[in-house]
């Protein structure tokens, strides 16, 4: 038996996709032929949600192993799919688009991609990478010297206490005091909670 037949579709949202659905359940379940990738599905469930009406922007979906959501829409809208990704959602298909724009869909859903247009991806990217901005520029600042903040730039580099005494051109143990004097000054426990925090 193919994997393939183990994928379940499902929800409110399938039933405004006759033509998905008529396929599906004439081939006993299975789309396998109607579908070109050959490798192991990352889902076993796809989830169609109807969001052919107004969306509540504080839906939040339940996420569960292997299942992936789409909505089902009456058109692409950039904003509508933001707020769909931002809710969880992992692709959309347009309500009365054709069925191969709908096993395409599903195609690149069981290759563990994401179903959205490009614009709406990169806007949603931009905006979280907008927002942890946000957030890393309103932490508190680090009470160190200019010397502790050449150690604390090693550090976020990813370099041992060696390498760090290495690059600074200053000895191992003196690296270790400025350590030392970085944790204290700033009440930290060590390195994992420095480099968690700031």
């Amino acid at each position: 038996m193919n994997i393939r037949n183990s994928i379940r579709l499902e929800g409110e949202g399938f039933d405004l996709l006759p033509e998905l659905k008529k396929i599906y359940f004439t081939n006993g379940l299975c789309l396998r032929k109607a579908l070109s990738n050959n490798e192991q599905p990352y889902i076993n469930r796809i989830i169609f949600v109807d969001c052919t009406q107004k969306i509540s922007p504080r839906l939040v979906l339940r996420h569960e192993k292997l299942t992936v959501y789409v909505a089902v829409v009456n058109h692409h809208d950039t904003q509508r799919e933001i707020t769909l990704l931002r809710a969880g959602f992992h692709g959309q298909v347009v309500k009365n688009s054709s069925l191969v724009s709908h096993l395409s869909a599903i195609d690149c859903l069981i290759k563990g991609e994401m179903h959205f247009t490009q614009k709406a991806l990169s806007l949603y990217i931009f905006d979280m990478k907008f927002k942890s901005q946000a957030v890393n520029s309103t932490r508190m600042p680090l009470d160190i010297t200019h010397k502790e903040r050449q150690v604390v730039d090693c550090i976020f580099k990813g370099l041992s206490n060696q390498e760090i005494a290495k690059v600074l051109n200053i000895s191992l143990n003196t690296v270790k005091m400025h350590l030392q004097n970085i944790y204290r000054k700033n009440n930290l426990k060590g390195r994992i909670q420095l480099m968690s925090s700031y």
